[in-house]
């Protein structure tokens, strides 16, 4: 028998639909002339739909509200004054076993263990929060919030017990992994029994997913789900030979089931192994596997797949960690893209991910091996950074260059100022684009060079060069040349030159009246002027600091003095809202499109050096950002509230 996810919701939790957060949303609405009837079902539905709706609601997962979100995943991590001794007892303890004696912690030591468990249960509920909101997925509203629930109250994984421990206010463990396989094949089996009715066959295990499904226990489920979608062997790995399949764009439910059928038991790790998740990617565009042979001959083992929206590549993913695409199957996936609309971009990651391997290798047998400055320039993103196939970078990355910081540093300081100065093209073209939307005069190229000649100097003298060379080295962060003209620039201004830019994007500019249309700040405070020259030279992280990272403003200011007084002469400071808005012009002039997942670490910017403005009852500060999608933001954030950020030097 057919019923809603509400329904299901309610049968779960039959207290839901009385709780304070629906009372308070059915009262809402009905204040505002709706009239919702008094049945269980109907009064779940009115609170998912309100969570979902930005006009409304304010708080929760379902809204897309960045800083509704930050709020419900700080709302879930450990407190410091809830992280129990005996976790330091751990950690004295796994000391001493590895060779460090009887070491005394510290609370100094205890505070920087007590952040980096907070960073670890952030970061991991922060992927299920971006998942569950993103497209990927598809997934419905009644499934999301089921799902988010049960996974703020889960810890660690018991390999000996076959299930996930649950969670205390005193739990220092990381909330679980995320693996999309095994949410698909939670949402698919309990979408069909629960809520559409329909009979589900376990196969081996029918028996025990019968039960489960009957609980309905998402934590047992996905234990359960985890389980299920075993990895391929590794002799099945080693054939290459095989074929591409097309599944064109459908609505037909058959086609679904058929792609989704063929990629379960593979342990894939991709959602489209989920039948809803199939036919979601199947109703935006075609859908490309390529199947290798399997002990009988035929092509059946899926090792890559290439998702189709709106008749262009949306997504390439393999079957390594973190759907990385294997070395053996670069080849095959090229030339399979070099035929597709937008495949070029593609075409660029496989081959990076062919010359970080071969880097890999080299160094496999003897970390000290000589690299040559093009390995080091692109080992270290000089030129660019490392595109691969997977969810997050690549993990050799920070791997090789720990084995390798110290022995390339030498190196590095020759080639690093020299990709600093590469970029005086770009920098030139942006630089010239803002100052014609502000009204002043445009620089030659003979003057701008000229002027930088002279700033690159004064960077060798002062040791610019060398701290950015540490910085690399140590936090992995690089650097790229900036130039904003040298002026006072007022809001109206800095709000044109981002509507401007977002002409050209793939979303419009998203401005925060509140915040930048009220002449809150002065002329003098948005741009930082210095009045030493027509242009402003300045190294702006291309990546987040992470000493900024998760900090309240007023951390992140503590911060920024210590490395003010340690380094005079570096000049470090915070982008102003003129610098971060020429960043993304500077940015697209190299040819960064700024519209995939790497736009918003390119670009955010927490302006905290500015004034706190009250607002709404809250005391918030400007967010400057190009958005994931391709949209630029000018957004904000509550001062109190732990965000990233990143830093000029120069």
């Amino acid at each position: 028998m057919t019923q809603s996810g509400a329904q299901f919701l309610h049968e779960r939790d039959p207290n839901l639909q009385k709780s304070a957060e629906v009372n308070a949303v059915v009262d809402f609405l009905h204040q505002n002339g709706e009239k919702i009837a008094n049945d269980p079902q109907v009064r779940i539905e009115a609170h998912l739909g309100f969570l979902a709706n930005r006009e409304y609601a304010n708080d929760g997962i379902l809204t897309g509200d960045e800083n509704s979100i930050n709020r419900q995943i700080d709302a879930h991590v450990i407190k410091s004054e809830d992280v129990p001794e005996s976790y330091f007892e751990l950690q004295r303890r796994i000391a001493r076993e590895q060779g460090h004696g009887d070491i005394t912690i510290t609370s100094e030591m205890k505070g920087q263990m007590v952040e980096a468990v907070q960073a670890d249960q952030r970061v991991g509920l922060g992927k299920w929060v971006e998942y569950l909101g993103g497209e990927d997925g598809g997934y419905t509203d009644w499934f999301k919030t089921y799902t988010y629930n049960a996974i703020t109250k889960l810890g660690s994984y018991d390999k000996e017990k076959g299930e996930f421990l649950k969670r205390s206010r005193g739990t220092t463990a990381a909330y679980p992994e995320l693996n999309r396989e095994a949410l698909a094949y939670v949402y698919d089996v309990l979408n069909k029994s629960r809520v559409q009715g329909e009979a589900v066959d376990g196969g081996a295990n029918n028996e025990q997913l019968q039960k489960l499904l009957k609980g309905a226990n998402f934590g047992k489920l996905y234990a359960h789900a985890v389980l299920e979608v075993t990895p391929n062997s590794p002799e099945l790995l080693e054939e290459i030979r095989g074929a591409w399949t097309k599944f064109n764009k459908t609505s037909d439910p058959r086609t679904a089931r058929r792609l989704a059928s063929s990629l379960q038991g593979h342990g894939t790790g991709w959602c489209t192994a989920g039948e809803s998740t199939a036919s979601s990617q199947l109703s935006g565009g075609d859908f490309y596997v390529y199947y290798t042979r399997d002990e009988d001959g035929k092509d059946t083992v899926p090792r890559v797949a290439i998702r189709m929206r709106d008749g262009v590549v949306a997504e390439v993913r393999g079957i390594n960690a973190s759907q990385e695409l294997e070395l053996s199957m670069a080849d095959t996936t090229a030339e399979q893209l070099q035929e597709l609309p937008g495949g070029e971009e593609y075409i660029v990651k496989a081959e990076d991910m062919k010359r970080l391997t071969a880097i890999d290798k080299k160094i496999a047998t003897n970390a000290e091996v000589e690299l040559t400055g093009e390995e080091l320039s692109f080992l270290y993103e000089l030129d660019h950074q490392i595109q691969g196939f997977g969810y997050d970078a690549d993990p050799r990355i920070n791997e090789i260059r720990t084995k390798r910081g110290e022995r390339d540093k030498p190196e590095l300081t020759k080639l690093l100022p020299e990709s600093i100065r590469e970029q005086i093209k770009s920098s030139f073209i942006a630089y010239n684009a803002v100052a014609q939307q502000l009204g002043e005069t445009e620089a030659t190229q003979q003057e701008f060079e000229q002027l930088f000649a002279q700033k690159d100097e004064e960077w060798q003298a002062n040791g610019v060069y060398e701290e950015i060379v540490e910085r690399l080295v140590k936090d992995g962060v690089r650097f790229n040349l900036l130039a904003t003209p040298d002026v006072e620039a007022n809001e109206a201004q800095i709000v044109a030159l981002a509507e401007t830019f977002g002409e050209d994007q793939p979303s419009s500019t998203y401005v925060y009246d509140e915040m930048y249309r009220k002449n809150r700040f002065t002329a003098k405070q948005l741009p930082a002027n210095t009045g030493t020259s027509s242009v402003k030279f300045s190294l702006i992280e291309a990546n987040l600091d992470p000493r900024l990272a998760s900090k309240t403003a007023v951390q992140q200011r503590e911060i920024l003095a210590r490395l003010q007084v340690d380094g005079p002469k570096l000049n470090v400071h915070i982008p102003s809202l003129l610098d971060a808005v020429t960043n993304w012009y500077a940015l697209r002039a190299r040819g960064d499109r700024l519209a995939d997942n790497t736009a918003f670490n390119k670009t955010f910017v927490r302006h905290f050096d500015l004034p706190e403005q009250r607002i709404d009852d809250w005391s918030k500060l400007p967010n400057s950002y190009v958005n994931d999608d391709g949209g630029p933001y000018l957004s904000n954030s509550a001062a109190a509230y732990q965000y990233d950020g990143r830093v000029s030097v120069g």
